[in-house]
């Protein structure tokens, strides 16, 4: 029989993740989280800004085809107006006479974002032959 006499070294093992592991994780996740979030809504509002800038300006493009229909003296000014079925948007058509025979139109719409309005214009010359 043979008695083998060996040195137990005492090993500390490591089970789990520590206190300060889970919370610095934790953190680390919602401040990850919370760039997402604010990305997404950055996006998103920004998408919304672009559609109502396309309604804007289809807007103004359907003033301009009413006023290339219409003849040389009924193109007059018309003041600032809520636009039918669009609410939250505002039209108005300044013209000006630049020489004898000759309108220049300007059709302008104006909408709120925020705290902002904005507009957008469109110009079109119309003659009188």
């Amino acid at each position: 029989m043979i008695i083998r006499i060996t040195n137990h070294e005492s090993r500390i093992t490591k089970d789990g993740f520590t206190l300060l592991e889970v919370l610095l994780t934790i953190i680390l996740m919602v401040t990850g989280s919370l760039f997402l979030l604010q990305a997404l809504a950055t996006g998103l509002f920004a998408g919304g800004e672009n559609e109502t800038e396309l309604i804007a300006v289809n807007l103004a493009q359907e003033k301009m085809e009413e006023l290339r229909n219409n003849n040389y003296a009924n193109i007059v000014n018309e003041a600032k107006a809520a636009v039918p079925g669009f609410p939250v948007f505002q039209r108005e058509v300044a013209v000006t006479i630049p020489q004898a025979g000759l309108k220049q139109a300007t059709v302008n719409v104006y909408w709120f974002t925020k705290a902002d309005e904005l507009n957008m214009s469109l110009v079109t010359y119309v003659s009188d032959i």
